[in-house]
């Protein structure tokens, strides 16, 4: 057994100098019908309520009514219920400094907010989406993009072919993923969407056409090397446009619905690690490295 490996093995609580390995106390179960009651009245301490006032802060948050008597069960005799416990968090989260008082939402709002900080906008649609901010606003001074989805019309249709080009003359990464024409994928994406046999693969192969003549031909040899565009044959499950490793654009692809017609999510990139932003950027990478080469 190496150093490492022994260290692991006796990893445990340190009490007054003594180390006990919880290795050696296999038969140990927390009492967890004691610890949910400990949080529900540590949630209600911390408020500074009554049993009958908390009573009522739950029947707000619950959308059932609660009374004194059960909140006393629950914090004694019973298990308290799951949605109970729930409340219970956003209670002590609402409870904290620095969090607002009085409405039940403002806890969740506070929750909400702090695993979803870099959502900053949400579309019913991607025409409501570019209505709002046109493409070239996200690309006109973009250093890197990356874009997955399926016909990708939003770089080869929408935006101009000259400034495309020019960007990448000018130093611009462009790395671009299609679903593969006349694939299994996309056969099965226009049955889904209605849409004659090939009739989604003509459009993606046009487009492909598209970025290989009229893009990535008419570069110097140097700007050739900063575009690069492959294709994928996997269901598709969102579109993706990262530009500078800071604005993420996505949709996902809905059943019966047309990616045109999908919600669009405006995401920014605010934290290290984790939110909406890394999980899409993670979407991107992960079909990336599974990529087919053009």
């Amino acid at each position: 057994m190496t150093n490492s490996s022994r260290h692991l093995n006796n990893a445990a609580m340190t009490v007054q100098g003594a180390v006990v390995s919880m290795q050696d106390r296999r038969s140990y179960k927390p009492n967890l019908r004691a610890l949910a009651q400990g949080q529900l009245r540590a949630a209600r301490e911390a408020k500074g309520q009554s049993r009958e006032e908390f009573a009522d802060l739950l029947s707000t948050m619950l959308g059932w009514p609660v009374n004194a008597e059960a909140v006393e069960g629950w914090e004694s005799i019973a298990t308290p219920p799951g949605d109970v416990l729930v409340a219970a968090e956003l209670i002590t989260r609402q409870a904290r400094p620095g969090l607002a008082d009085g409405d039940p939402g403002d806890a969740l709002s506070q929750i909400v907010g702090d695993q979803f900080a870099d959502l900053v906008g949400v579309f019913g649609s991607r025409s409501e989406f570019h209505s709002k901010m046109p493409i070239s606003e996200l690309l006109d001074n973009a250093k890197e993009i990356q874009a997955c989805g399926l016909s990708l019309n939003f770089l080869c249709q929408t935006y101009s072919e000259a400034r495309l080009r020019e960007l990448i003359e000018n130093g611009t990464t462009l790395h671009a993923l299609f679903l593969k024409p006349y694939g299994r994928s996309i056969a099965e994406r226009e049955r889904e969407e209605g849409h004659p046999p090939q009739f989604l693969s003509a459009l993606t192969a046009m487009n492909l056409t598209i970025i290989q003549e009229r893009v990535a031909d008419r570069l110097s040899p140097e700007a050739r090397q900063r575009l690069k565009f492959a294709v994928y044959d996997e269901p598709i499950r969102f579109n993706v446009l990262i530009v500078d490793k800071q604005v993420c654009v996505a949709q996902p692809y809905l059943p019966d619905v047309r990616g045109v017609d999908s919600p669009t999510f405006l995401v920014r990139k605010r934290r290290v690690s984790g939110g909406l932003y890394g999980t899409f950027e993670q979407v991107f990478m992960n079909m990336w490295e599974r990529r087919e080469e053009q």
